[in-house]
């Protein structure tokens, strides 16, 4: 005679789950007391995380899997199923979770941020000075903290990558006689919701910061130059991209033994060179290529990018840029997806990456372009921000279309002509990749009349997007 499940061991039943689907498992737990009792156990999920998440390449948090508690594990298994099957869906549903009224005064950068075991929201605000904002991700009712030097001008801000490190944000804050680097910890208080920002050390530079992994920041002017540095020993070394005017910095990242500067107008790879003691004469390092895309409205680097697939040759770099090709009047933007990969010979890839450096031994990663969108853009373009995930999905926001307001006017006509309304369009979009076989737009949301993002962040892996505008309002999606 067969024994029934509840004669069964408990071993035995965390291996009867292990072969059950996420919505099998949540099904199964209902029948009795013992079985909810099983399906609890860190075993289930830990094994279910890996078999219908991991497996199937679907976003999940970067946290060490033993680390956490079962109830945790089950949260974010069963949320990042959810998200995989939301993704894969052919009508992607996006969510508003809220809107938070803007009271700070308008938002010039956001961005999200997990430290002391929580997630955050930073804002930059403007007035006649700036002021930074930090916010519960889960309340968001009112700012957790505010941190300003008084009389100062925030001119960018980096997150620290190192979820470990006790400093959390590197941000530049011009005074009226100098400019300097704020280096920022956070600090519980008396509670988990009484927070502080600290400051670590100052930076005297005019640079600003562009990464913060640890202890290395990576410093750049508006033109050329990019000092990489650790901000505890002063150890440095320079990096000189070509000398082009109004160069804006956006990125830099380090892979396979280089470095590689993005900025506004240029893409350069460097080879990873020493730091240099503080005191010692530090060389200027030439790039081993370099690349342009011509008119660019935005830059978004992905480190590490997750592949459908193995393959030989699997890119350590991923962007996305939105361009107009060589035409600044187009009516259209170019949202094209490139990957890096080591490069196995000297040939070129499709002439993007040039030789700057004739001592070049190894020949530089090659830049590969994967895809492309096309999307209208027929006003100006307030939120340049674009996002790009290591799953292949990406955000950004579409301007309000020009034409529609503001040329007919009342006074020359003699009965009243309606006159259609435009708003800024939230988009999100998959590329090859995990998550989809091409690149298709999967959801978009227009603003309401009267309200003007201006900065966005996303977290891949959470499905969470937040965008702050003029009016200082913050509304974040959830997909």
């Amino acid at each position: 005679m067969s024994p029934t499940l509840n004669e069964l061991d408990d071993y035995a039943l965390i291996w009867i789950f292990s072969a059950l689907s996420i919505p099998d498992i949540q099904a199964l737990r209902r029948v009795c007391r013992r079985l909810r009792y099983i399906s609890v156990q860190h075993a289930v999920w830990l094994n279910a995380c890996r078999t219908h998440v991991l497996q199937e390449n679907i976003p999940f948090p970067s946290r060490q899997l033993c680390s956490l508690s079962s109830r945790e594990l089950e949260r974010l298994t069963i949320r990042a199923y959810d998200l995989g099957l939301n993704w894969r869906a052919p009508d992607t549903r996006l969510r508003l979770l809220q809107t938070v009224p803007g009271n700070t005064g308008a938002i010039e950068e956001i961005k999200f941020l997990r430290a002391a075991g929580k997630s955050w929201i930073i804002t930059i605000s403007k007035g006649i000075w700036s002021d930074l904002y930090l916010w519960d991700c889960n309340t968001m009712q009112q700012p957790v903290c505010h941190w300003s030097p008084g009389r100062a001008i925030f001119n960018g801000m980096a997150i620290n990558s190192d979820q470990s490190s006790a400093a959390v944000l590197a941000i530049s804050v011009k005074h009226s006689s100098h400019s300097v680097i704020e280096i920022l910890s956070l600090v519980s208080e008396t509670s988990p919701s009484r927070m502080s920002f600290h400051p670590m050390t100052t930076l005297q530079t005019r640079y600003k910061p562009v990464s913060l992994r640890g202890d290395i920041i990576a410093l750049s002017d508006h033109d050329s130059e990019t000092s990489i540095m650790n901000w505890k020993t002063g150890n440095q070394y320079l990096l000189r991209s070509p000398d082009t005017w109004q160069d804006k910095p956006l990125h830099v990242a380090f892979a396979a033994g280089n470095v590689f500067v993005v900025r506004s107008r240029s893409v350069c790879v460097f080879a990873e060179p020493p730091l240099v003691p503080p005191g010692d004469e530090t060389p200027v390092n030439l790039p081993l290529s370099s690349t342009s895309f011509g008119w660019v409205d935005g830059v978004s680097l992905s480190e590490g990018p997750v592949v459908q697939c193995s393959e030989k040759d699997p890119p350590f770099l991923s962007l996305l840029v939105r361009t107009k090709g060589d035409d600044p009047w187009s009516l259209k933007d170019q949202l094209q997806l490139f990957t890096v990969n080591s490069s196995p010979s000297t040939e070129s890839s499709g002439g993007l990456l040039r030789e700057t450096s004739s001592t070049v031994s190894i020949p530089p990663p090659r830049l590969a372009l994967v895809s492309s969108l096309t999307c209208p853009n027929r006003g100006p373009l307030h939120c340049s921000d674009i996002v790009l995930g290591r799953y292949g999905s990406a955000v950004w926001v579409l301007p309000a279309d020009r034409s529609i307001a503001g040329l007919i006017s009342e006074h020359v006509h003699l009965q009243t002509v309606p006159v259609p309304t435009s708003n800024q369009t939230f988009v999100i979009a998959a590329f090859p990749g995990p998550l989809s076989g091409e690149a298709q737009i999967k959801a978009s949301i227009e603003n309401e009349e009267g309200s003007s993002w201006s900065c966005l962040d996303y977290e891949e892996e959470c499905g969470l997007i937040a965008l702050g505008s003029s009016t200082g309002d913050i509304t974040m999606f959830s997909l």
